[in-house]
């Protein structure tokens, strides 16, 4: 076990959130740590070059402030596990899949190992057994759960909320400045500097594509950037579209879709467009939740991302014929890649397991899928895939007006805002994912939605002492015509 950088770094911030910190620094530490997701704050060689990310990392400080006896936080503690506990079955589940499933149905199955041996071929497979893969999985898992429940109880106290929207806000942008970061110093000495990061043991994978230069920032590839910086679109477009500080959401939203656009991944292009249909779809059915002002504007971001491209293009003779080639491989020409060729076979991985198990799953971290949906179908079964499903429909909570809107009061639209961006945030990892463990950003979302939206009466209960300041107060007052 190797301490690195990162850790060393996070052991003094979080010694400094487990004995002075504020619920906001608490959760900047969290979601700053989730931007991490290709590093490694302790490095793992006797497991098969695992390490533990820094968000985990970080979970362990932020645990430890929740169990501090007179934090204030352990109250909330039964009320989490109640409220997640279909998260809590799915991890359970998925941590006793990965321990026994490989033992019960080793040898009946051939899978594409998560760290395949590097003479393997793209499409070689190899007998199932257990493997230090399963152990990391069930860890990452359990990873996942604590990451909503924490994130709950954080936003069970009144300053919650506002110090997530805070964190999110504060993640998107140093998301798109590591971005810029990268495009800038591609192939100088100043690599090196955002090299750094990228310490998790990964593979670096289709760094340029057409001649265009594939946007990874801290991360490994192109696709986990496009992945994050997806999901921190949502929550900013969201939660403007709730009227939750307006001006900083929406700046921070326009300013990663044009990274989206600009990042050359194919998982951003499909993300960016069911996110589009999502909008349209909510807009024609629930067109009186739609705020008032907020589409034109919508339609006028987008306008003006268009004409940006468009000058840029006007400007760069060859580059209307690179786009045009880009889109061509990205899209159309996918399937019929290599790389959509792999990946297909990645996924059917996850159908073949699961017939091969009767329906049980052959445990996390046994095969490496390219979706979410598959590599839970696999992993986990039935019951994985309905438990999780059930935990997304605990999430969402389609029969609230703050799902569709605004709701009764910040409070609801925040947590309105951030389960729907949760929920929507899958797409990519439906399409990408080789793994059936949900992002640390998603489990951060979905355990704040759920808490953020209890009734009116618990949350007047809560604002009672020792948690008599309500953070938003003074900026219900400045937004009381779109918030009543």
């Amino acid at each position: 076990m190797e301490l690195t950088i990162i850790g060393m770094v996070q052991i003094l911030i979080g010694t400094y959130v487990v004995l002075a910190g504020s619920v906001r620094g608490a959760l900047i530490f969290l979601v700053i740590s989730a931007l991490l997701d290709g590093s490694a704050a302790i490095a793992l060689p006797g497991l098969g070059g695992s390490s533990i990310p820094p968000v985990q990392f970080a979970l362990l400080f932020t645990s430890l402030r929740i169990l501090a006896p007179k934090g204030g936080y352990l109250r909330f503690l039964p009320a989490a596990v109640s409220e997640n506990k279909w998260i809590v079955f799915f991890v359970l589940y998925g941590m006793v899949c990965a321990y026994l499933a490989p033992r019960m149905f080793g040898g009946m199955v051939d899978v594409f190992p998560m760290r395949p041996d590097p003479s393997m071929g793209p499409f070689d497979t190899v007998p199932l057994q257990p493997t230090s893969q399963n152990m990391t999985a069930g860890f990452y898992l359990l990873g996942a759960l604590l990451l909503a429940i924490s994130s709950y109880i954080f936003c069970r106290l009144p300053s919650g909320g506002d110090a997530l929207v805070a964190a999110l806000i504060l993640a998107s942008w140093l998301h798109i400045g590591t971005g810029v970061l990268d495009l800038l110093t591609r192939g100088t000495s100043f690599e090196v500097i955002l090299s750094l990061f990228r310490n998790g043991g990964y593979t670096p994978l289709d760094l340029s594509i057409s001649g265009f230069i594939r946007i990874r920032g801290v991360l490994p590839e192109a696709s986990s950037y496009a992945g994050l910086g997806f999901t921190l679109f949502l929550a900013m477009a969201e939660l403007w579209y709730r009227s939750i500080r307006t001006r900083a959401t929406g700046l921070a939203a326009a300013a990663l879709a044009l990274m989206l656009v600009l990042s050359t991944a194919s998982t951003a292009y499909v993300a960016l467009g069911a996110y589009a249909l999502f909008f349209t779809f909510r807009a024609m059915i629930f067109p009186a939740a739609t705020p008032p002002g907020k589409l034109a504007r919508a339609v006028i971001a987008a306008c003006g991302i268009l004409f940006l491209l468009a000058v840029l293009m006007a400007t760069i003779p060859r580059l209307p014929f690179a786009v045009y080639e880009l889109i061509i491989d990205m899209t159309v020409g996918k399937p019929a890649s290599f790389s959509g060729q792999q990946r297909l076979f990645w996924a059917l991985q996850g159908w073949d397991s699961f017939i091969a198990s009767y329906g049980l799953g052959i445990g996390p971290g046994s095969f490496r899928s390219s979706s979410m949906v598959t590599a839970i179908l696999g992993s986990t079964g039935l019951i994985g895939i309905v438990t999780f499903g059930i935990y997304l429909k605990s999430v969402f909570q389609a029969s609230k007006k703050s799902t569709w809107g605004i709701g009764p009061i910040p409070y609801q639209s925040i947590g309105g805002a951030l389960a729907t961006a949760a929920v929507v945030s899958l797409v990519p990892a439906a399409v990408s994912s080789p793994h059936a463990i949900p992002a640390a950003l998603f489990s951060i979302m979905a355990g704040a939605a759920i808490a953020l939206r209890t009734s009116l009466a618990d949350v007047a209960e809560e604002l009672k002492p020792p948690f008599r300041e309500f953070r938003w107060e003074s900026r219900v007052k400045t937004e009381k015509v779109t918030t009543s």
